[in-house]
């Protein structure tokens, strides 16, 4: 008898169980065929619809929002408070099973929200780049960090539905865990602070030529991200940079040279010793054979006249010593006029020639001046003609450039011997 009582309320419990996930089931339906409708109804009329409309007006801004997805994402929006207006009034009565449909329903909703705003973040980005800002200020940083405020808002509040708690909750107990969040994610949070400080100042932007030594890198920069920047390098290798080292340590940006009048041609000339001496009067009727040197040549020549013909030049006179004319001093003025007489160089910027200290590999004749054009190949032809030509006409100047002995050097001293 009391093994057949207990069967029968077992048999009651599992019924009355069943009952209850059967009818939770049949709401669900109800409630996701109500939804489809819904669906249906908004994608086949109301958003092909707003698609005719856009197609008819000739701005690009509503072509993105369709591209973008954000009509769609608010129709799923509407969808999903529509069907929450249904279970309440439909299931208010069953607490249970409205509570369990409202708070899935409350979760899409959420969703919902954050991929509407996930969108709108993707097409202000796109909206962004078309415009004439977006080579000054590299936006894909601060969307990122945009995007993982709204992640974070948006978890926090799934969980205040899923267990039932209130936002603040989860808000103010993350305060106790501020300490081992900074030490889990140290670099992550590093590379955010390190993303949004060059995005800020604008240190770096998509296209720049960087380099980096401490990381080996030296190219343009291809990608931008909150943590990582990605540069291309001339050997076609891709260097992926954590952002945080980009604060850390230094680099160079040759952004500024690019949008400048002209990039600097810095080298030296390194003359022997041995071969500097004043101009004869056989080496002056050469030299003024060169239309570069004419007006030089007659204004020194008279200088010196007047100079050594002055009583300033008394002192000199005793010890038979007067002002000359030398052959480097002739080949330095010879490369100025050259430099300002040659189109391919941008003489309103700095233009030197400057001799320097001497070393153990010769006298070191510097120029110092700046190409008419930052284009790279362009720039490297310019530099090279200009060298070219003054290796070429140095000897005219009765000058010869240091360099060590070499193999054949060394041969022809012991064939001399």
């Amino acid at each position: 008898m009391i093994e057949t009582l207990k069967n029968w309320l077992e048999a009651q419990i599992a019924v009355g169980w069943l009952n209850n996930l059967i009818l939770h089931m049949i709401t669900i339906i109800i409630l996701l065929v109500v939804g489809y409708i819904l669906f249906l109804i908004g994608k086949y009329i109301i958003l092909s619809l707003i698609s005719k409309l856009i197609s008819k007006t000739e701005t690009n801004i509503d072509d993105l929002l369709i591209e973008h997805r954000i009509p769609h994402r608010v129709l799923q929006l509407i969808i999903f408070t529509l069907s929450h207006q249904i279970n309440k009034s439909l299931f208010f009565s069953e607490a249970a099973i409205y509570k369990t449909n409202e708070s899935i329903l409350y979760i899409l909703i959420i969703i919902s929200i954050v991929s509407i705003f996930d969108a709108l973040l993707n097409f202000s980005s796109t909206l962004f780049n078309q415009s004439k800002y977006a080579e000054k200020l590299p936006s894909k940083s601060l969307i990122q960090a945009l995007k993982l405020i709204l992640y974070f808002f948006g978890v926090i509040f799934i969980l205040s539905v899923v267990l039932d708690k209130s936002p603040l909750f989860f808000i103010s107990g993350l305060g106790a865990l501020t300490a081992v969040l900074l030490i889990v994610f140290k670099d992550p949070l590093l590379g955010l602070v390190a993303g949004v400080q060059v995005s800020a100042n604008n240190l770096i932007q998509i296209g720049d030529w960087i380099k980096t030594p401490s990381h080996n890198a030296n190219g343009t920069v291809k990608d931008l991200t909150l943590t990582t920047l990605k540069v291309e390098n001339w050997d076609q290798t891709i260097s992926s940079i954590p952002m945080q080292t980009l604060i850390s340590d230094s680099f160079k940006n040759w952004r500024q040279m690019g949008q400048s009048a002209g990039r600097r041609i810095k080298r030296s000339i390194l003359i022997d010793a041995n071969s500097i001496d004043f101009v004869n009067s056989e080496l002056l009727d050469q030299l003024t054979q060169l239309p570069l040197l004419t007006n030089y040549l007659k204004d020194k020549q008279e200088e010196l006249a007047n100079y050594n013909s002055s009583d300033s030049a008394h002192s000199f006179k005793k010890t038979h010593i007067h002002r000359q004319l030398t052959n480097i001093g002739t080949f330095r003025a010879y490369c100025l006029e050259y430099l300002k007489n040659n189109p391919n160089v941008n003489s309103e910027l700095t233009l030197i020639v400057r001799q320097l200290e001497p070393t153990e590999g010769g006298i070191p004749v510097e120029i110092c001046t700046y190409s008419a054009t930052t284009n790279w190949i362009a720039y490297e032809s310019i530099q090279s003609d200009i060298f070219d030509h003054l290796y070429s006409i140095i000897h005219k100047f009765n000058l010869r450039v240091y360099q060590k002995p070499s193999g054949k050097d060394i041969q022809s001293i012991a064939k001399s011997s």
